[in-house]
């Protein structure tokens, strides 16, 4: 080979390699690359050990003869109120889990749709991953299809009903995640000369959550059942404060929530007609809440 055709060649090597260089430099970058869900809710315990540990814990477990196997049977097209359950526990046994179904079984038994969002199930991401961020927190850019699919709901939505346990004396993490991901800028609220504005109008807000030590009480502010209510009434009161904000933030009515400080103990002898109770308070405090 001689000297001029290894010039050539060399020279179109080198051009080869500055074109690929500069696209490298000038290339367009997507603001919001696809969010990578790594999360795994998997356990190493096995399930007879999860059993013998539920049974040691203060939380409340249903027996399984007990447990309600209910699914909603989700939104179709038709124009019957819907109510979106954002379900956030991660054990299907719990008295928590239980409260949920009720709830879900008294929604449709009422002429409602029901469409249920159970997090942990979903193995859903509760961390705002910073290539979203700006998207959440300024309506830049558009949702990843997760977030999207989520908005559809939310917009089909008549009530929006959040289930939880009290972790902290807050919505648990998986929810707080769902919250801060889904209910962007310029999806839930939106800036305005006047200041920030809700835009999800016409839908309701709701809570249940089940507790035990604040103060031993069933229902929202005002329903304490021990003798001093004065404990339940401050949490029922920042509770209350919490809910209207929230719901003011997104344009939506607050329907308060259920919060449930009475429930069945492990073996307990009257844990079924206990449960029962429960079943039949939440049903009542929704009929006086949603008729």
């Amino acid at each position: 080979m001689n000297k001029q055709l290894k010039s050539l060649i060399l020279m179109i090597i080198l051009g080869g390699c500055i074109i690929l260089l500069h696209k490298f430099i000038n290339k367009e970058e997507s603001i919001f690359p696809e969010v990578i869900n790594t999360n795994d809710y998997s356990t190493t315990y096995t399930r007879e050990t999860l059993e013998k540990l539920d049974g040691i814990t203060s939380a409340s477990v249903v027996p399984k003869n007990l447990i309600q196997t209910y699914k909603s049977k989700g939104f179709t097209e038709s124009k019957k109120k819907k109510a979106l359950f954002i379900i956030g526990d991660p054990r299907k046994n719990s008295v928590m889990y239980d409260m949920g179904t009720t709830a879900i079984k008294w929604f449709e038994n009422n002429g409602m749709e029901v469409e249920t969002r159970d997090l942990y199930q979903m193995n859903w991401s509760p961390v705002l991953h910073p290539d979203e961020f700006y998207y959440q927190k300024d309506g830049i850019g558009a949702p990843s299809e997760d977030i999207k699919k989520e908005q559809e709901l939310v917009t089909k939505a008549d009530y929006i009903i959040f289930v939880y346990p009290n972790w902290h004396d807050t919505p648990t993490a998986i929810i707080k995640g769902y919250q801060e991901r889904v209910f962007a800028r310029n999806f839930a609220y939106r800036s305005t000369e006047k200041g920030l504005e809700g835009m999800l109008n016409g839908k309701g807000l709701f809570t249940i959550m089940n507790c035990g030590y604040l103060g031993g009480g069933r229902g929202y502010t005002g329903d304490g059942k021990s003798k001093d209510t004065s404990t339940w009434d401050k949490y029922m009161t920042a509770y209350q404060i919490l809910d209207e904000d929230q719901a003011a933030w997104w344009g939506m009515k607050n329907y308060g929530r259920f919060v449930n400080d009475i429930y069945p103990k492990n073996g307990s002898e009257n844990y079924e007609q206990e449960l029962t109770q429960l079943r039949e308070d939440i049903n009542r405090y929704l009929d006086k809440t949603f008729k």
